[in-house]
């Protein structure tokens, strides 16, 4: 037998293996649709063909207007952006507080490093406890801590104080940063989440950029201790819209709550049919055996950690002491993954959206799930030529004499990042259904412990590789860990839905 042959009858094993994930059909509940709930949902939504199928309640989130459930999506989203921009945000005032501290520069970076470790472990212990007892106070009461500890970082005067200031925001913060998938999984149908995925996603990608390139006027302007307590208002702010905010976790089976007294007060909802059990904190960690939610973390890590953390790490560790930049200046250079990243985005969701609907359309009412991924296909394209053209030009720089191609590719590769998060993460909720806050937290848990890594060896591989040479790995990497095992699953769910 071939070597293609071969490869065949491993992808035919491996499609009856997977089938079972790869068809999304319309649920059974659609055939036992009530006349008062057909009515209902005909009145208000104007069809039945809807995934998830709402109750006949209006207090359903389901059923919600649009401006509120758009209401409670840009609340995570700008929370989830909080997050990525206050850990990152710190990089400007690095040297500034290397200084006032006593420590050498890579040890006052852990103020970053040591959050986004947090971000992915920390959710883990949230967000279950948030599904059984509601989201609103935990994310209330989270954003109020944090204003109060980034008032405390403003006032800190050792490194130890700070450290501890850091660690407590980022065990807060992340109340929020994996409650994205969770919320629109609540709000939205099938049909919108890439869309709406793609806000969140959005979000969390351009926050690591924006930290650095308002931060860096500032430092330059106003010094570090302001930086503190502009993060304190974004977090006073996110208290106040919170408390307008409104509770989206909802049960369709028993959507009564036997709260009372204090438990009410705050917002804590219990109910019957969510107990509590122990088993929830590892739950998450079960979505590795599903095929399809794997290949999206991996692919979800690899590209956020080389389109994203190490450009925005890197930065001004390259940039300063080749162009000779300070930290306004500096900060100026984020402006790339800003506008590449909001590029992405415009390709991502809305595509991916439109993409499926046709590829449905095409299928006679088939929707497979697995048709998104061609849209993924350009992400990696654009990391790829990105990453080339940033290292490449990089490597060619003339000391002291700036340039913007190395931006151009460093907006390219942003773009691409984009495109693979927003829609690698809808494509993995697609493949779990009525797990999206599990696979929120999986996919969250593990990017953020891969990026969390990076900046240990980063600067060992420019160093013996050169920038040129760099690029070149993290593309090779793209290509093995992204691509190929993307393509794997497409071809996998393609081959499923042939024989069905």
């Amino acid at each position: 037998m071939t070597t293609t042959s071969t490869a065949t009858a491993d992808i035919e094993k491996a499609a009856d293996l997977y089938e079972v994930e790869e068809i999304e059909n319309v649920p059974l509940e659609h055939n036992q649709i009530t006349p008062e709930l057909y009515a209902y949902l005909m009145e208000r939504h104007g069809t039945v063909e809807l995934d998830p199928l709402p109750s006949s309640d209006p207090k359903d989130p389901l059923n919600w207007p649009a401006w509120k459930k758009n209401y409670e999506i840009l609340l995570i989203a700008f929370g989830t952006f909080s997050s990525t921009f206050m850990a990152a945000g710190l990089t400007p005032a690095f040297e500034t507080m290397a200084e006032e501290y006593g420590v050498d520069l890579p040890t006052a970076a852990y103020f970053t490093s040591v959050q986004i470790a947090i971000f992915g472990v920390l959710p883990l212990f949230w967000v279950p406890l948030m599904n059984t007892y509601g989201r609103k106070f935990f994310v209330t009461f989270g954003a109020l801590a944090c204003c109060i500890l980034n008032i405390g970082g403003g006032f800190a005067t050792t490194y130890g104080q700070q450290m501890a200031t850091r660690v407590l925001v980022g065990v807060f913060v992340s109340t929020v940063t994996a409650a994205g998938s969770s919320v629109v999984g609540d709000l939205a149908f099938s049909h919108e989440r890439g869309k709406k995925n793609g806000w969140w996603s959005l979000a969390l990608v351009i926050g690591t950029p924006g930290g650095p390139f308002f931060t860096g006027f500032i430092q330059q302007h106003a010094g570090s201790k302001w930086i503190f307590f502009v993060f304190a208002l974004m977090n006073f702010a996110q208290f106040i819209l919170w408390i307008f905010a409104r509770e989206t976790v909802y049960t369709r089976t028993s959507p009564e709550y036997c709260s009372t007294g204090l438990l009410k007060i705050m917002g804590i909802r219990k109910s019957s049919s969510r107990p509590f059990s122990w088993k929830m904190f590892f739950r998450p960690l079960k979505q590795a055996a599903s095929f399809n939610v794997s290949i999206a973390v991996i692919a979800a890590s690899v590209t956020f950690c080389y389109a994203n953390i190490v450009l925005v790490v890197e930065m001004p560790q390259v940039m300063v002491p080749l162009f000779h930049l300070n930290a306004q200046q500096m900060s100026l250079q984020y402006l790339s993954i800003i506008i590449g990243s909001i590029i992405g985005e415009i390709l991502a969701g809305p595509l991916s959206d439109w993409w499926m609907k046709r590829s449905t359309a095409k299928r006679n009412g088939q929707r497979v799930i697995v048709d998104r991924l061609w849209v993924c296909y350009n992400g990696y394209i654009l990391v790829l030529v990105g990453l080339i053209i940033w290292g490449i030009f990089l490597f060619k720089a003339t000391p002291g004499n700036w340039s913007i191609k190395p931006l151009i590719g460093a907006a390219i590769a942003a773009a691409g990042n984009n495109i693979v998060a927003t829609v690698i993460t809808t494509f993995a909720i697609d493949s779990a259904p009525g797990k999206a806050s599990d696979v929120g937290l999986y996919i969250n848990f593990v990017r953020s412990l891969y990026g969390f890594l990076g900046p240990f060896y980063f600067p060992h591989m420019f160093e013996n590789l050169n920038f040129a040479g760099s690029a070149g790995l993290m593309c090779g990497l793209v290509l093995l860990f992204d691509w190929m095992p993307t393509a794997l699953a497409h071809i996998v769910g393609a081959r499923c839905a042939t024989k069905a």
